[in-house]
């Protein structure tokens, strides 16, 4: 296991940045995954810690050693690209022992070690094959066998479900959490998909524009984003927002959307200005359908616009005083498009973000 630490990492391409000026820790034995929207710079990021690409201002420190100049050959790192990257001619067997190979291992151990990693992942009938006559599920668990095989300090994974389909993707995002606990090793994880991110990491940083905008474990992200970018990209689907501004009445916070229509009072104290341009954000699960108003903390009534049915659940897009909103339900059997339903939400679960700066205030 090995510990990883960027200093104030900085990287440019031309005159484009890249990556600016991040500071972030990865604790020994930890699955870390870098989740952020394309050009994000999380696979930049990644792609630093295997010695693939040069660092222009900062220190990146592996094990509290200075890897800046470091050959990828001797970080004691393995990676799992997304396009597998098996050599084509070579058997399951001969890909798996081919980084030992090079290394000088005895023949013997080599064979020990590919069948232990080939046993772990199952994958010991194809040990004759060749990846033309694999699976994507199959290439991808050969991917990772081959990292595993050499034992390294660290695992680096660069979106490596992303060509898979959307069962075979659930299926080895089980497999990959319990490979991390019987490992015990070091994980970098680079995706795009929130999903996987939330259900993977131990913690997680969510990236934008090169920076990092939080880092934390998937309940902190969820229940207490400190931006709104985290807000709206954390979620699925996504988080309700509501433009309008704060108002300090009577000594109480309270905020009122733009058109005056829609009011709640806030706990906030010392962080808010009378008249303060705000953001209002509710999650659809925290939307609640109920039989009248007035039995939840705040109530109102809105429109089924539309209704998709997934089976488990549903999401009714609905409108109320001139807002649309997404409500998550498992219940909408009696539910039809046209309707008006009244909903709730506890106070709780209101979150609000100062419109300019996009920070989280309550």
């Amino acid at each position: 296991m090995a510990s990883i630490q960027f200093i104030d990492i900085t990287k440019k391409y031309g005159k484009s940045t890249a990556i600016s000026h991040l500071n972030l820790d990865v604790k020994e034995g930890e699955f870390m995954v870098l989740v952020g929207p394309s050009g994000c710079g999380k696979s930049t990021l990644l792609r630093m810690i295997a010695g693939l690409e040069d660092i222009d201002g900062g220190q990146l420190f592996i094990d509290d050693k200075c890897v800046n100049d470091l050959p990828p050959k001797d970080r004691d790192i393995a990676i799992v690209f997304q396009n597998y990257a098996l050599y084509p001619h070579m058997t399951t067997f001969e890909n798996l022992a081919f980084g030992l190979k090079i290394r000088g291992i005895d023949k013997k151990i080599i064979h020990e070690k590919v069948m232990a990693v080939a046993h772990t992942l199952e994958i010991e009938n194809l040990l004759q094959r060749k990846p033309k006559d694999m699976s994507g599920g199959q290439r991808q668990r050969v991917a990772i066998g081959r990292a595993i095989v050499r034992d390294p300090k660290v695992f680096l994974f660069d979106e490596p479900l992303s060509n898979l389909d959307a069962k075979l993707r659930t299926q080895m995002r089980v497999e990959i959490a319990d490979l991390h606990k019987k490992l015990k090793t070091t994980i970098v994880y680079v995706t795009h998909d929130q999903v996987e991110a939330m259900t993977l990491g131990d913690r997680i940083a969510v990236m934008n524009h090169g920076e990092i905008s939080q880092i934390g474990t998937p309940d902190e992200l969820y229940n207490r984003p400190e931006n709104l970018f985290v807000a709206g990209f954390i979620g699925s689907p996504g988080m309700n927002f509501m433009e309008g501004r704060i108002n300090i009445v009577n000594s109480i916070h309270m905020f009122f959307d733009n058109s005056q229509s829609f009011e709640v009072e806030l706990n906030v104290i010392d962080k808010t200005k009378d008249g303060q341009e705000a953001i209002l954000g509710i999650r659809p699960e925290h939307i609640v359908i109920v039989q009248k108003i007035g039995e939840g903390k705040l109530t109102f009534d809105a429109v089924i616009q539309h209704i998709e049915r997934t089976g488990f659940e549903s999401y009714l897009f609905v409108t109320s005083f001139q807002h649309k909103f997404t409500i998550r339900s498992h219940d909408t059997r009696n539910l039809t498009e046209g309707m008006t339903i009244h909903c709730s939400i506890e106070l709780a679960n209101i979150h609000v973000f100062d419109k300019s700066k996009g920070e989280r205030i309550a």
